[in-house]
């Protein structure tokens, strides 16, 4: 959902100022990703031992009370927004924005690091951002990631650096066409038969059954708890980009060969991804119990689940995440019911008291909702109602998409901030 989203912002957001494994895939590629690695990382080995219940019994579930108040007041940043910050005083916009969302009331920000596969910091492993200079590779000539890092702590504010694990590119097939200094580029441009990254519908993702790929995501996630001094780590809904059998069909057929009782496709792509967190978990909890991992996923479950891949069950269950915050970017009206806020923020309320639960809720629909949901949104306190609800079945805060909507200017955005200051400010 976030795909259409986010390319919405980047335009709508220069009309604004900045105030307003265990391997199921069984390939041997991991030696070589290492080797080409080491030449500019040096030791880029990671621990994927310990069981669930250790994850369990280590999480940062109760982190949470570390706020003042103990509720999360979160809102995510994205790229397109980072996008337009970077035609003024990238610096200068970013102490506006975060002055801002401090005097809102809100406790936590969420900034795109990572987009696809791209960075907002300086990387051995991912291109300069394209949305930095409008060329990927292109150095802005400073460190956006530690500015935002520093102005964050300036203000007390918590910063979360967000990541998309898998999504390389919605713009080309081709892996030449990624900048030269892309590690993707470098090992396919080695390794052309590999299934690292894979071309579809017009874009290029790295593999979710492909182990180099895991190690790469892994990799990326160490690089930056090296080097700043982040809250936590995030990804979105993006997982599975198809079910689309063709997708990993040589991956599932070299890890079906030979097995007398294999998982069927869906459950083996389901355990991809449930590897994957749960070896980005570990690694992040190497670096310190304070700092959390979490997930916000599509807000509605079963296509979380039977399309993408991502089995939050397993998640919360296993110990995979400190936290989950479910997009419930929908009105209460909104048809059909069973995919109306009402119905969704009752279904994700199962978690509470399992893992840190926030609702993420969808300012960027204020004003221009679906059809069955129009009057919610044109109502001036959608935000305001949905938040209210949501803490009276013990959600543990909120975070909201994104902070060019809730800080437009238009007199609906304008009523719906107010609201919700008046809400946490009188508390």
């Amino acid at each position: 959902m976030k795909k259409l989203v986010c390319l919405f912002l980047i335009f709508a957001t220069v009309l604004l100022s900045a105030s307003c494994t265990a391997k199921t895939k069984e390939i041997n590629e991991t030696e070589s990703v290492s080797d080409l690695l080491s030449q500019t990382e040096g030791d880029n080995t990671f621990d994927l031992s310990g069981n669930d219940q250790d994850l369990v019994s280590s999480g940062g579930y109760n982190l949470k009370t570390d706020r003042d108040n103990g509720e999360m007041r979160g809102i995510w940043i994205s790229y397109g927004e980072l996008s337009t910050a970077f035609k003024g005083n990238f610096k200068n916009e970013i102490a506006v924005m975060f002055d801002n969302i401090k005097g809102l009331g809100l406790n936590t920000v969420f900034v795109h690091a990572r987009a696809f596969c791209d960075a907002f910091y300086p990387s051995k492993l991912f291109p300069w951002s394209a949305y930095i200079t409008g060329t990927e590779g292109v150095s802005p000539g400073f460190d956006p990631l530690k500015i935002m890092v520093d102005e964050a702590k300036k203000r007390g504010l918590e910063i979360h650096a967000w990541l998309n694990p898998y999504r390389i590119s919605y713009k080309t097939e081709d892996v030449s066409t990624l900048a030269n200094s892309s590690y993707i580029k470098q090992y396919m441009t080695k390794k052309p038969s590999s299934t690292l990254a894979v071309a579809y519908d017009g874009g290029l993702y790295l593999n979710p059954a492909n182990a180099d790929a895991e190690k790469l995501i892994i990799d990326g996630v160490k690089e930056i708890l090296d080097a700043y001094d982040v809250d936590g780590i995030h990804f979105d809904d993006y997982f599975y980009p198809t079910m689309d059998s063709s997708f990993d069909q040589s991956d599932y057929s070299a890890y079906v060969n030979g097995k007398s009782n294999p998982l069927p496709l869906a459950d083996w792509r389901r355990e991809n991804v449930n590897r994957m967190l749960k070896s980005v978990y570990t690694t992040v909890k190497g670096y310190g119990s304070d700092i959390s991992f979490g997930v916000s996923p599509a807000g509605n479950n079963e296509r979380n689940y039977n399309e993408l891949y991502a089995d939050t069950d397993a998640w919360v269950n296993g110990g995979y995440i400190d936290y989950i915050i479910p997009q419930i970017y929908f009105g209460y009206s909104y048809s059909p019911d069973r995919f109306s806020y009402g119905a969704l923020v009752n279904q994700w309320a199962k978690y509470s008291g399992k893992t840190a639960l926030y609702v993420g809720l969808g300012a960027y629909k204020i004003g221009a909702g679906a059809d069955s949901e129009k009057a919610d949104w044109e109502s001036g306190g959608l935000l305001e109602r949905q938040l209210t609800h949501s803490r009276s079945l013990k959600y543990d805060g909120f975070v909201v998409f994104s902070y060019g909507s809730l800080f437009s200017n238009d007199p609906l955005n304008t009523s719906e901030r107010e609201k919700i200051s008046q809400l946490i400010g009188a508390e």
